[in-house]
């Protein structure tokens, strides 16, 4: 059967136009004009380009499976778990929640786990201990809700060089004090992380199945890390420096894992734990990424996987975008790191595109990806999980928004008001 979808709002416009007329003019159009009587102007053209748009939505859908089951029921046989992102606001509203819901078994906080909103800097001032204190209430309304449904929570991030407030660093959590020294701040880190994954697993139990341990360590050149350093841990992010790197030093991220497997072989040894980065398909980054965790490892297992945050396409243009060889190199990095005896996370996917004329491509791009990942698994379950972030269109984003660079306006698998496109069937036809 095929799909059927409904007028769209353009259409309601057009017909409401035609239908604003006064009683009198009402009443003599009926007696002496047709019954149907011929639009023209401006109605017109808005009914044409309704039709053309119902006519393409139908098309992009004729062509691809029913759905017979929930999406993460359909990706399980292939061996991988089904994600979403999901907000503090997102996870008040019904309809989204309700999405989430139907199709996936996997979220990810989109900045309520990360240190920055959890620390709350007038509280750990006040600590008797001297250790920092959080703040959980949005996290919580979001584990809550993963609890109560069912659905796994990649704990997204631990320790995160980006956005840091350096009054985490300072003497007293004082923004005007000087810097601890690295025994204080290894402390305060291992405290931390300790607090931070021992309170989701007390608070809801198993929910939380995997932690991004740490985010985004290694700079995409040499102009941000040390030359010399075959990891290549970032000292600067586009001029401010790695505070983690300056205060505890440049093994803060083996330390940081060894925390976060102390904190989870006390509470939960089944918590797996991952390294997370972006640009993760693309040498010599990805030669970088695989030295880093040769080093977390180098005495006993502390990194369980790596996240592939999968922003694929041109930054912010449509250039570059839809490139079939960023397939074939995706592909190549998930068998590269899976034979280093490593899970492997799609954890950010936002498939770009800018341009609304390029949707038939993009519905193509996105069968293409989903059919490699599948793929991949054929003979080795390298891959666990993908979490899609990039999963609504968003077409009145303005070009300098954050959203609108990362993701594109057209990235989505549902359009703005979380009706599923041609993209969402086109991963049922990809699992195939």
């Amino acid at each position: 059967m095929k799909r059927k979808t409904l007028l769209t709002a353009t259409l309601l416009v057009a017909l409401s136009l035609t239908s604003c007329k006064g009683k009198s003019e009402k009443a003599e159009a009926q007696s002496s004009q047709p019954s149907q009587p011929e639009v023209t102007g401006m109605t017109a053209t808005l009914l044409k380009s309704a039709e053309k748009t119902r006519a393409e939505e139908e098309a992009a859908l004729a062509d691809v499976p029913e759905q017979a089951e929930p999406l993460f029921k359909t990706t399980e046989r292939r061996g991988f778990k089904m994600g979403a992102v999901i907000s503090y606001q997102s996870a008040l509203k019904a309809d989204y929640t309700n999405m989430i819901k139907s199709d996936f078994n996997s979220i990810t906080a989109s900045n309520e786990f990360k240190a920055y909103s959890l620390l709350n800097q007038n509280e750990s001032m006040r600590a008797e201990n001297g250790m920092p204190v959080m703040n959980y209430s949005q996290a919580d309304t979001i584990a809550k809700f993963a609890q109560q449904n069912g659905i796994g929570i990649r704990g997204h991030v631990l320790v995160w060089d980006a956005y840091m407030p350096v009054w985490f660093f300072k003497e007293g959590y004082r923004n005007d004090s000087a810097f601890v020294d690295s025994a204080t701040m290894k402390k305060r880190l291992e405290y931390y992380i300790n607090e931070v994954v021992s309170h989701f697993e007390t608070e809801f139990p198993g929910v939380v199945y995997c932690w991004d341990v740490v985010n985004e360590a290694v700079a995409d050149g040499i102009n941000e890390c040390n030359e010399y350093d075959e990891r290549r841990i970032r000292t600067l992010r586009s001029g401010t420096p790695n505070y983690f790197y300056e205060v505890i030093g440049p093994d803060y991220v083996e330390l940081s894992f060894k925390y976060a497997r102390e904190a989870t072989a006390r509470v939960n040894p089944n918590i797996k734990l991952f390294y997370n980065d972006y640009n993760t398909f693309y040498s010599p980054k990805r030669e970088a990424i695989g030295k880093l965790i040769e080093s977390i490892n180098k005495e006993e297992k502390l990194c369980d996987g790596v996240g592939m945050q999968g922003y694929v396409g041109g930054y912010g243009q449509q250039d570059g975008c839809m490139n079939p060889n960023d397939i074939k190199l995706f592909a190549d990095a998930i068998r590269f790191y899976g034979e280093k005896g490593l899970e492997v996370h799609v954890t950010e996917l936002a498939l770009r595109n800018y341009d609304q004329s390029q949707a038939k491509k993009h519905e193509d791009f996105y069968e293409d990806f989903f059919r490699m990942l599948a793929d991949s698994n054929a003979t080795n379950n390298y891959l666990t999980s993908v979490s899609i972030w990039g999963l609504t269109d968003n077409p009145t984003l303005p070009r300098s928004d954050y959203s609108y660079k990362m993701n594109g306006p057209y990235c989505g698998i549902y359009n703005y008001n979380l009706k599923k496109k041609a993209e969402f069937y086109r991963i049922i036809k990809a699992m195939q």
